[in-house]
């Protein structure tokens, strides 16, 4: 069982659960704002990131998360969209963790992915694992990883 205050709480395509990934994406591109990630990223891509290119990146990704949320939480057959999600989120973290340490540095976005994105990535994860088909899970790691490789590349690429 799981906790219930709704029909679905707390089930892997919450809408409730999966809308607290909006803020979380919001306040963690602020942090990779203010906290010069356009410029850090100079230490492990070779070049600064424009701030044009950051922008574009992350506000694609936001239509994406918002697009992706309204589905996942709809319709069973889109519930991998919210494991995608949860892996994004968890490898987000985990990249920022990996960036601090090789550069020995505070890399801007890592406070809010240990924070926000970490619980919220794992909960997710979690409430899949016991709630959705093994194939779903399967697919939605898969395309979160393919995702945020995608992005990876697109950050370097946009520091050359």
């Amino acid at each position: 069982g799981y906790v219930t205050v709704g029909a679905m709480r707390w089930h892997y395509r919450d809408e409730a659960l999966l809308r607290l990934f909006i803020p979380a994406y919001a306040i963690h591109v602020a942090e990779e704002w203010f906290g010069g990630f356009t410029t850090w990223i100079e230490q492990v891509a070779g070049g600064p990131m424009s701030g044009a290119a950051f922008l574009v990146v992350n506000a694609v990704a936001m239509m994406l998360l918002v697009i992706g949320i309204r589905a996942a939480s709809r319709a069973e057959s889109h519930g991998w969209i919210a494991v995608t999600i949860a892996t994004i989120a968890i490898i987000n973290t985990a990249a920022h963790a990996a960036g601090a340490a090789l550069t020995q540095s505070y890399s801007p976005g890592l406070v809010s992915a240990v924070v926000l994105f970490a619980p919220l990535g794992s909960l997710t994860m979690i409430r899949a694992l016991d709630h959705a088909p093994r194939g779903t899970i399967a697919r939605g790691v898969i395309v979160g990883l393919v995702l945020h490789a995608f992005v990876f590349v697109a950050a370097f690429a946009s520091t050359r």
